[in-house]
C-alpha cells in the first residue's frame, strides 16, 4: 500500500515511518508527489487541523495520513497570549518561525518564566482513505503527565533537524535533554503503562482506518 503522508517535515516522516514500521507500506511525502500548496488549517485542536489536512490532501492521493501538534506550557493559563498551543511556529508579530527561530524564541520565553516550566505535546492524527476522513486524538491527562518534560532557557548543543524544541526539552526526572539517548528511561511502571496503552491505540486506530 502506497501512502501519502501529508508533511514536508523530514523529522515528522520518520515518526510515520517508525509507526507504521510493521505494516507492509511505502510512504510517499508531498514533496514526491510535488505537491506544494497547503490547506488553512483553522481547527480547534490538533485532530481537527489533521482531518483538515488529510481531506485536502486526499484530492492528489488516496489513502493519507496527517498529523497536527500544539504545544502547552503547564504555568500559563490557556487564555495566555503566550500559550504555543496549535500555533507552535507563529511568531508574536504572525510570521511562521523557522527552526532557529523557534529554539531562540521559546527558550527566551522560559527564561522569562524562570528557567524552567513544564510543558506537554499534544497530538492529532486523521486519516484520509475512500472518500472518508476519520481522526484519532487521546487528550487524556495521564497520557499528557506522562508525556511532560521541561522547556528551559538553555539549548543543549545537538540539534534535531525538524524538532527545533528537542535542544531545550529536558526528561523531568533525569534532567537529560530530549537529545541525549538516555531520554525517557527513568518513566515509573504507571508511566510506561500510559504510554503504551497510547500507543497500542494509535496503532490500532491506523490499522482500522487504514484496512491493513
Amino acid at each position: 500500500m502506497k501512502i501519502l503522508i501529508g508533511t514536508t517535515n523530514p523529522a515528522k516522516a520518520a515518526v510515520f515511518a517508525k509507526q507504521l514500521g510493521d505494516y507492509s507500506v511505502e510512504l510517499l511525502t508531498l514533496t514526491d508527489l510535488g505537491i506544494k500548496k497547503h490547506p488553512d488549517e483553522d481547527g480547534k485542536n490538533p485532530m481537527e487541523n489533521a482531518m483538515i489536512k488529510a481531506a485536502y490532501y486526499g484530492r492528489f492521493h488516496d489513502p493519507v495520513i496527517t498529523e497536527d501538534s500544539a504545544l502547552y506550557i503547564k504555568e500559563l493559563p490557556m487564555d495566555d497570549p503566550r500559550q504555543p498551543g496549535l500555533f507552535v511556529r507563529r511568531a508574536p508579530d504572525g510570521h511562521e518561525m523557522t527552526d532557529a527561530e523557534m529554539t531562540e524564541y521559546y527558550a527566551a520565553l522560559a527564561h522569562s518564566l524562570g528557567g524552567r516550566v513544564t510543558a506537554y505535546w499534544l497530538d492529532g492524527y486523521a486519516v484520509y482513505k475512500g472518500g472518508s476522513v476519520v481522526g484519532f486524538m487521546n487528550d487524556d491527562d495521564a497520557v499528557n503527565n506522562a508525556y511532560a518534560f521541561y522547556l528551559v532557557d538553555k539549548p543543549h548543543g545537538e540539534r534535531h533537524a525538524g524538532w527545533p524544541i528537542d535542544c531545550i526539552s529536558v526528561d523531568i526526572k533525569t534532567g537529560h535533554y530530549l537529545t541525549d539517548r538516555a531520554w525517557g528511561q527513568a518513566l515509573d511502571v504507571k508511566e510506561r503503562t500510559v504510554i503504551l496503552s497510547y500507543e497500542q491505540k494509535l496503532s490500532e486506530f491506523y490499522v482500522q482506518a487504514l484496512g491493513l
